[in-house]
This record gives structure tokens, C-alpha cells and sequence, in this order.
């Protein structure tokens, strides 16, 4: 990775780096403490960036040294991947993580839900009940953390068989909806290229069907670009009052890949208009996360980095003091 920000460096000079944030807008940045307490979002890493790297890349790296990479950049929180092992079972497992970020200070903002065995748009009863019950499992476990929502993924593949499959994921998550209403959270899910909900067209059948206030969106910059013909505003205007998450990143139109999902970049290195995105989302009233997705980004150290640099940069922008 010649050219990139290796783990030594980054861990050596972390401290450092964070502290530095200030070099982006240097005139907003005199408290720290102040700074923060005028934004209106607050700002998250996604796990799942990092484990795409390990797979992809083959970066050695320890969870504590993630967790601690993420807190010196100075981010409010994290969401979760199973790393290492499945997600807790039972309520004392789900206790101990928790005191894992709590002695971090760092807040579990949600996890991406997993079923082993089951699928959410199988035409086998059983496979869909085995994904219900697995998820509405999650869906307590984030219920104890005092979290608010639970994402999740339709899975399947695009092109032949996958209107049928997307009708019945709504059936599904129309019960995931329901339950996880009832406990006073909600579900938010995304459309990507490389999954049966892989348009626009066929995002909007299931949130027509499952028609419900607890069923919400994740914007995420690299996909909406894509599937909304290079406008990621296509999307944002589509689903206005929808977005109840968001994956933020910066992109270039493409795919990683012929096969892949939408490219992931870091933030600056694409072509979109992030603070224009932004401001779209305020204007929206978006009072959530901004969750930085680092998917499959090869320099996954600076894009951690320069992330929350541009993260506060902008922010700084769309709310001055």
C-alpha cells in the first residue's frame, strides 16, 4: 500500500492528527467543547469499512486499535459488524459490550443486522421466519443499548426473480416494522447495485408497501449517485421526509469493480457536492447520525483521518456559531 497511511503511522500519530482537525477551519475551533455542543449532528464511524480492508486489503488490525483510531479522531460513536464472533445472545453479553464503548466514550449508534440461515426474500416460509426471529433478536439487544433504529439489507440479487423476491422481503419487513415500532425504534435499509432492491423503482414498491413511519432510509452518496443516473439529489428528493440514517461517502459515479457495489471514497476525493448534500439533509430537518461509511476504500486510515476533517468542516459550514 505504497503511498497510504500504514497502521504504525496512523496509531503513532493519532493523538496528533485528531488534535489537528482544527486545521480545516481554524476561525470555529477555539473550544472544542463549544464546537460541539452547536452541531446538530452527531458523527460515527461504521466497523464495517474496516472490516471490508481486513478482507480486501489485507490490513492486520485489532478492534481495540479501531476503537481507539476512532476516538482520537474524535467521533461520536460507531456501528456495528459481527467482528470476531456473532453479535451477543444473551442480556449479559449484550451488557458487557456495551461497557466495552461506554469505557471508550463511545456510543453504539446501531448494528447491521445478520440472520444466519435465514433471508429476508426467500420464497421458503422457513428461511424468512428464521431471518424474523434472528433479527427481531437484534432488535432487542439495540432496544437495551438505548439505541433507535436496526439496518438492514435485502440480500438476493438483481435482474431475473428479484420483483418477486422484494415483495416478499416487504411481507418480512413489514413484521421486523412492526415489532420494532412497538419497542419504540425503527428499521432503515438502502438500495445497492449488487442486491435484489438494486432501483429506485424497486426501493419505492417496498416502502409502499410496507407503508409505515418506522420504516425509514439510509442516504448513502455512492448508491443514490449511482442508481439516480449521477444525481444523488434524485434520490433525496424522492424519498423526502423518508431518511431516518445516513452512510456518508464521497464517490465518483462507478462501481468498484465490474461486479462490486458503488465505489466508496474518501470524502474529497470524488465528484459529488457533499456540503451540498448536506444542507439538502438540514433543510429535510434530518436530526440524526452522520455515519462515515468507509466501504471497501483502500487508505482506510486517511479516509478515517480526512472524513471527520471534512465532516467538521462542513458542519462548521451548515452551522455557525
Amino acid at each position: 500500500m505504497s503511498g497510504q497511511i500504514n497502521r504504525r503511522v496512523f496509531l503513532r500519530n493519532a493523538g496528533a492528527a485528531a488534535a489537528g482537525l482544527g486545521a480545516v477551519s481554524p476561525s470555529t475551533r477555539n473550544s472544542a467543547a463549544a464546537a460541539k455542543q452547536t452541531k446538530r449532528w452527531r458523527t460515527a464511524v461504521g466497523l464495517n469499512g474496516f472490516s471490508s480492508s481486513r478482507r480486501s486489503y489485507g490490513y492486520k488490525m485489532e478492534l481495540a486499535d479501531v476503537l481507539k483510531l476512532i476516538k482520537n479522531c474524535r467521533y461520536d460513536g460507531v456501528e456495528l459488524v459481527p467482528w470476531g464472533g456473532p453479535y451477543p445472545v444473551t442480556p449479559a453479553e449484550g451488557r458487557e459490550l456495551k461497557k466495552r464503548y461506554d469505557d471508550l466514550g463511545l456510543q453504539i449508534v446501531s448494528l447491521q443486522a445478520r440472520s444466519r440461515g435465514g433471508s429476508c426474500g426467500s420464497s421458503d416460509r422457513a428461511r424468512r421466519q428464521k431471518y424474523l426471529s434472528d433479527l427481531k433478536r437484534q432488535v432487542d439487544l439495540l432496544r437495551s443499548w438505548d439505541c433507535e433504529f436496526v439496518g438492514v439489507w435485502s440480500g438476493g440479487r438483481p435482474g431475473p426473480g428479484s420483483e418477486e423476491y422484494c415483495k416478499w422481503t416487504a411481507e418480512t419487513w413489514a413484521r421486523l416494522t412492526e415489532y420494532a415500532g412497538e419497542r419504540g425504534m425503527y428499521v432503515v435499509t438502502e438500495p445497492e447495485p449488487v442486491m435484489a432492491i438494486h432501483t429506485l423503482e424497486l426501493l419505492q414498491s417496498v416502502v409502499d408497501s410496507i407503508d409505515s413511519e418506522n420504516f425509514r432510509l439510509i442516504l448513502d452518496p455512492s448508491h443514490s449517485t449511482l442508481l439516480g443516473g449521477g444525481d444523488p439529489f434524485v434520490f433525496l428528493k424522492q424519498f423526502r421526509g423518508k431518511i431516518g440514517h445516513v452512510h456518508f461517502t464521497d464517490t465518483d459515479g462507478t462501481r468498484r469493480g465490474p461486479k462490486g457495489t458503488s465505489k466508496h471514497l474518501t470524502l474529497g476525493d470524488g465528484k459529488i457536492d457533499l456540503l451540498g448534500l448536506l444542507r439538502e439533509l438540514k433543510n429535510q430537518g434530518y436530526d440524526k447520525w452522520i455515519m462515515l461509511d468507509l466501504w471497501d476504500i483502500p487508505d482506510i486510515y486517511r479516509a478515517t483521518i480526512v472524513g471527520k476533517e471534512k465532516l467538521d468542516a462542513m458542519q462548521d459550514i451548515l452551522f455557525p456559531e
